[in-house]
């Protein structure tokens, strides 16, 4: 048995030195509350403070820096603003898409979660604004209280191509593996 895990050992120390080394830059965004342009529409003027089409050209520049990223969007994105309150009143007709999931879709976000101010306009309204979406949405705490289940999908594992620091392409699944703690001397 020692000689079987030593030999398992050397196998798997010779694996990970010859393991592709990727660098992968991580966005997100939090809070949006539909502020999609730079302008304070409560005060009636023009601002640096908020609004999406400010924080787009930082995500792109962001992206141009390297080569793989992913985009996330945190929640508390449908409620919170003017354009918010607006498409609520008005309603999401089958087909129609929120405002803020064009945005969003054009900028090729990865996933996003749900905030606690997706809910401020019931499920119907959220259900019906998610369907806009280009990408998946991840919850695992929001449980259907009929069948028990989440409501949404709790998890996701996503295959994605990237490219390693040698120009190689390859699929995050073929070098993604979780680590037992024991392994990652140094790593903190």
């Amino acid at each position: 048995m020692i000689k079987f895990s030593a030999t398992l050992l050397a196998t798997l120390i010779a694996a990970s030195v010859n393991a592709a080394t990727v660098d992968l830059r991580i966005m997100e965004t939090t809070d949006l509350h539909s502020n999609m342009m730079d302008f304070d529409y409560y005060k009636d003027t023009a601002t640096e403070k908020f609004g999406l089409v400010r924080t787009a050209s930082l995500i792109n520049d962001a992206r141009n820096e390297v080569k793989n990223s992913v985009l996330v969007d945190n929640g508390d994105l449908i409620q919170g603003s003017p354009l918010a309150d607006y498409m609520s009143a008005k309603g999401l007709k089958a087909g129609d898409i929120h405002p803020v999931y064009k945005a969003l879709n054009t900028l090729d976000y990865t996933v996003g979660t749900l905030g606690n101010h997706e809910f401020n306009y019931g499920l119907d309204y959220l259900k019906n604004a998610l369907a806009g979406a280009k990408f998946p949405y991840v919850n695992a705490n929001v449980i259907d209280a009929r069948t028990k289940q989440p409501m949404f999908t709790p998890y996701l594992i996503k295959g994605t191509e990237v490219v390693d620091k040698d120009g190689k392409k390859t699929d995050a699944e073929d070098w993604l593996y979780w680590r037992r703690p024991a392994t990652n001397h140094g790593l903190g």
